[in-house]
C-alpha cells in the first residue's frame, strides 16, 4: 500500500484523492499510540476542508482513548503554545500551509 500523503517532514496531499477523512482518522489512532500519555491539542486553519479533517483526526484520537483539546480555528503557533500551556502530550495542526 502506498500512502502518497506521507512526506519526509509532514503529511499533505490533494483532498480527497490523497488525504481524506478516513486517512485522518487512522492518523489519529496511530498518533495516539505513539505519544506519551495525556491529552492532545488539535486546531485547524481557514480552508474549507480543514474542519472535517480535524474532526476525523479527533475521532481517531478519542477512539484510541485520548482526550482531545479542540481549539478550533487558529494559527499553528497557537497549537504550539497550547501544548505547553495545557501540558498536553502533543498537538496537531490541520493546515495546508508549510
Amino acid at each position: 500500500m502506498t500512502l502518497p500523503a506521507f512526506k519526509a517532514y509532514d503529511i499533505r496531499g490533494r483532498v480527497p484523492d490523497e488525504l481524506n477523512e478516513d486517512l485522518a482518522r487512522r492518523i489519529g489512532v496511530a498518533l495516539a499510540a505513539q505519544l506519551a500519555p495525556g491529552s492532545v491539542v488539535v486546531g485547524h486553519d481557514v480552508r474549507l476542508t480543514s474542519p472535517a479533517l480535524q474532526d476525523a483526526l479527533a475521532a481517531g484520537l478519542r477512539g484510541a482513548g485520548r482526550e482531545v483539546l479542540d481549539i478550533g480555528l487558529c494559527g499553528t503557533e497557537e497549537v504550539y503554545f497550547q501544548v505547553d500551556h495545557l501540558k498536553a502530550a502533543g498537538g496537531v495542526m490541520v493546515t495546508a500551509s508549510h
